[in-house]
């Protein structure tokens, strides 16, 4: 069975964000918002963060190689959606 995940980078207010086995397509209502909170790491550099995101996905994803879509930067690569980021 396919585990639909990836690790998503996102660019917000001048920092880098990556978030680990977020789902590959939208989620409900084309809202797709994922909270700062939920952040496995926040970087400097798109560079750091790619890097990182790298480390992060082979080591939390499903699979012995990582998620299913492995790093993305943006956007959800399955459906090629937009992700919001809130700060709460």
């Amino acid at each position: 069975m396919s585990a639909n995940n990836q690790t998503l980078i996102k660019e917000y207010k001048g920092k880098w964000y990556v978030f680990v086995n977020v789902n590959a397509e939208s989620w409900g209502n084309g809202k797709n918002i994922l909270s700062l909170k939920l952040a496995n790491g926040i970087f400097d550099s798109r560079d750091e963060a790619y890097s990182a995101a790298l480390e992060l996905d082979s080591k939390y994803g499903e699979f012995e190689e990582g998620t299913e879509y492995g790093v993305q930067f943006n956007r959800l690569c399955k459906d090629d959606t937009e992700v919001k980021i809130i700060e709460d």
